[in-house]
């Protein structure tokens, strides 16, 4: 009976070893596989996103090129210099209060106002140009817009914020994200359109925005610069294009500061400029290199990770792809392991009971 009993004890011990080894092999297999099936997916999201960012940036290079050789424009620059240059030195003084300070629109609204109504030249040319120019703005999606002569005078803004009618060589925002692309533009006229990268502007209340500008020519000589400011939504509809990623995938930018340059897909608060993203991605990211791991992201979570340096404009920076490490991974397999562990104990138990009863019947059966 004792002897019964403790073979019994040895079967359940070799059952359950060979069930929870089975189980852990089938788990660990099943997760692999997880790994590797997610990892070729956020490869192929990677790669759309990224191709979608490179189509963005192509679409604006050329409407900023084309507009900076649209006759229109031309005729716009050098009529709205000619009246700037009317007012003398007071320019910086009569506009702002004509178009910003008494402009009977809504701050947000300026734009609205057509003419000061003080039968200038510069009323009149500003009429002229100022509803293609709005027009443009509604159409592509851009934030503002810009005419700035080669002395850095901004002497045209749709939006008539504070940056109007100051001077990017000498003014305030000679250092801004729009003083760094007018200077870029009258250095090297022939060279591609300028990018700015995203940075928190004080005439739009601090918030991000980039710019983009090209110079305008006549005959060969720089009249002056065409510019627009980008404004962050674009973009971020751009990379929460989520379609096939699941409950936590993402696309996001990330900037050589290791700030976030687009918006988090699981935070309401603004995230550009205002998140930090410090981990092995975004490292070797910096370094100019791409490739796929398992990291802690912004959010504390374990995510898996497809990291690439992009070129926005000049600008570099970091393009993920992400999902949370738990759905990658999954559940169903927990199950899946269980129960193969359970058929397999089982399946040893039962040919260890049969190998030891045939074996404990061989002698009798020998006996005479």
């Amino acid at each position: 009976m004792a002897r019964r009993l403790i073979s019994i004890v040895l079967l359940s011990v070799l059952g359950l070893a060979v069930g929870l080894a089975t189980a852990a092999l089938v788990e660990r297999h099943q997760g692999n596989e997880a790994l590797s099936v997610t990892f070729d997916r956020l490869h192929l999201f990677h790669d759309l996103r990224q191709a979608a960012l490179e189509d963005y940036l192509k679409s604006m290079a050329s409407d900023v090129r084309a507009a900076s050789e649209n006759p229109r424009v031309l005729e716009a620059m050098e009529k709205l210099n000619f009246a700037w240059k009317t007012y003398g030195p007071d320019a910086r003084k009569v506009l702002p209060r004509l178009y910003t300070d008494e402009n009977p629109a809504p701050p947000k609204e300026r734009a609205q106002l057509l003419e000061a109504g003080d039968g200038s030249y510069y009323s009149q040319y500003h009429r002229a140009f100022h509803g293609w120019a709005r027009k443009f703005l509604e159409h592509f999606g851009y934030y503002d817009l810009f005419l700035i002569n080669p002395r850095g005078d901004i002497i045209y803004s749709v939006a008539k914020e504070r940056d109007f009618a100051t001077s990017l060589k000498t003014g305030p925002y000679r250092k801004s994200p729009l003083g760094e692309v007018f200077h870029r533009a009258i250095v090297n006229p022939s060279a591609s359109v300028d990018f700015s990268d995203f940075a928190r502007y004080a005439p739009s209340g601090d918030d991000p925005a980039a710019f983009a500008a090209h110079a305008i020519t006549k005959g060969g000589q720089v009249i002056g610069v065409f510019a627009v400011q980008i404004p962050a939504e674009p973009l971020n509809e751009l990379m929460q294009f989520t379609a096939g990623m699941g409950k936590t995938g993402e696309t996001y930018l990330v900037g050589p500061d290791g700030l976030m340059r687009s918006q988090s897909r699981f935070i309401e608060k603004p995230t550009l400029l205002e998140v930090e993203v410090d981990n092995l991605s975004i490292h070797e990211g910096r370094a100019g290199k791409s490739g796929a791991r398992i990291v802690e992201d912004y959010r504390g979570i374990d995510v898996l990770s497809v990291y690439a340096p992009v070129n926005f404009g000049g600008q570099p920076w970091i393009l993920l792809a992400e999902i949370d490490k738990e759905e990658a991974v999954g559940t169903e397999r927990s199950w899946i392991a269980i129960a193969a562990g359970i058929l397999a104990g089982l399946l040893a138990m039962g040919l260890a009971y049969l190998l030891w009863h045939v074996l404990r019947s061989a002698p009798e059966a020998a006996s005479p």
